[in-house]
C-alpha cells in the first residue's frame, strides 16, 4: 500500500512538473510595413488586425493553430486586413469581433465577410468614430490588459478618444499608431500615457520612414523605450 501510494506522489510530482502553464503574451508579428499584433493565453489568439508585407505562418500556426481564434479589425487599408483570406485556411475557429467601420471596394469587403462574426462579445476597451472622414479616422482603438493598439487613428482623434478609454492611463505597452507616423501619437495622448514600459513600431524606416523621428523624439521625452520589429524581428512580451 505504502508503495503504490509513493508511486502514486512521483507520478502527481512529475505530472504537475510536467503541465505548462500557458501565460498570457503580446506578439508583435514581424510583418514589415503593416500591422499583425496578438495577444495569446489559455483560451484564444486575440488578433488586432492581421495585415503587412509577409507573414511568420510557421510561427503564427504554431502559436494559434490549437486555440479560438478572434480578430478586431481596425480600418480597411489593406497593410491591416490582407492575410484574412489565408489565416481563415490557416488557423481554426477564426472569427471577427469588429469589422471595419464605413464602406470600402467590393475586394475589400468580400475580404472581411468571408470570416463568420464571432458570438461571443468582445472583451476589449474599444473606441470608434463612425463619422469620421476616412477611414484612418474611423479606426477602432482597442485597449486589453495593458496594450493599447489605436490602428490608424489620427491625432485629431486622439484627442477624443484619450477620454473615452477608462485604463488608458494603466497602458504598459503602446503599439504606435499609423506605424509610427508623424499623424498619430500626438503630445495630448502621451500626456496619458505615464506608465508606458514599451513602445513598438510594426513599420520599415528604410522604405516608409515610419517611425517618424518626430514621433521617436517625443517618446524619448517621456522615457519611453521602443522597439522596431524591422530591428527586432517578432517580439514577444509576457503580460501579469
Amino acid at each position: 500500500m505504502a508503495a503504490r501510494f509513493g508511486v502514486f506522489l512521483l507520478a502527481f510530482f512529475l505530472g504537475t512538473l510536467g503541465a505548462k502553464e500557458i501565460l498570457p503574451e503580446l506578439i508583435v508579428w514581424n510583418v514589415g510595413q503593416g500591422q499583425w499584433v496578438t495577444i495569446s493565453d489559455e483560451s484564444a489568439c486575440w488578433h488586432l488586425d492581421m495585415g503587412g508585407e509577409f507573414a511568420p505562418w510557421r510561427d503564427i500556426r504554431h502559436m494559434c493553430r490549437t486555440r479560438a481564434n478572434r480578430v478586431s479589425l481596425s480600418h480597411w487599408d489593406m497593410d491591416h486586413i490582407v492575410f484574412l483570406g489565408a489565416a481563415r485556411m490557416q488557423l481554426p475557429d477564426l472569427c471577427v469581433l469588429n469589422a471595419p467601420l464605413g464602406q470600402a471596394s467590393a475586394k475589400k469587403e468580400a475580404l472581411v465577410e468571408s470570416l463568420p462574426r464571432c458570438a461571443d462579445r468582445s472583451p476589449f476597451e474599444q473606441w470608434a468614430n463612425p463619422e469620421g472622414l476616412t477611414a484612418n479616422a474611423k479606426s477602432w482603438v482597442v485597449w486589453w490588459r495593458g496594450v493599447l493598439a489605436p490602428g490608424d487613428s489620427p491625432r485629431d482623434q486622439e484627442k477624443k478618444w484619450v477620454s473615452q478609454i477608462p485604463s488608458l492611463s494603466a497602458t504598459r505597452f503602446f503599439i504606435l499608431g499609423h506605424h509610427g507616423s508623424r499623424t498619430s501619437t500626438s503630445k495630448v495622448l502621451l500626456a496619458h500615457l505615464d506608465h508606458v514600459a514599451m513602445a513598438f513600431a510594426s513599420s520599415r524606416f528604410r522604405r516608409y520612414g515610419h517611425p517618424h523621428k518626430e514621433v521617436v523624439r517625443a517618446l524619448w521625452a517621456k522615457h519611453i523605450p521602443l522597439l522596431k520589429t524591422e530591428e527586432w524581428g517578432t517580439i514577444h512580451v509576457r503580460l501579469d
